[in-house]
């Protein structure tokens, strides 16, 4: 298992600011590994007048990149639009598939998030 260690020093932080700051940071990192389907089994915070501490522990050593799927122009496009589509995500017409999404079809692709 692994472990989530982030320190931030600062000028003096005033008293009735430390709590929404650290909650608020705090906040933003959970959401941010939710979306991202990290998931551990502790995490706290930690403040201080001159530090903030998140903690995240458990964290599994590899982490599964699911694939995004991005929704392309209708199938009746015309053939422009659709090189467009992809000299823009810089895919080939072999990657391209077809899907009904809202009673119409579209072209998808997926493509897997870079870190």
């Amino acid at each position: 298992m692994s472990e989530f260690f982030l320190e931030l020093f600062s000028e003096e932080i005033p008293a009735g600011l430390q709590k929404n700051l650290r909650e608020k940071i705090f906040e933003d990192f959970k959401n941010l590994f939710d979306e991202k389907s990290i998931k551990s089994k502790k995490s706290f915070c930690l403040s201080s007048p001159n530090r903030v501490v998140i903690v995240f522990e458990g964290l599994d050593k590899q982490i599964q990149i699911k694939p995004e799927e991005i929704r392309g122009p209708k199938t009746s496009a015309p053939d422009q639009a659709i090189e467009g589509f992809l000299r823009s995500n810089k895919i080939k017409k072999k990657d391209l598939y077809k899907k009904k999404h809202k009673k119409t079809n579209f072209i998808f692709i997926k493509q897997n998030q870079e870190y």
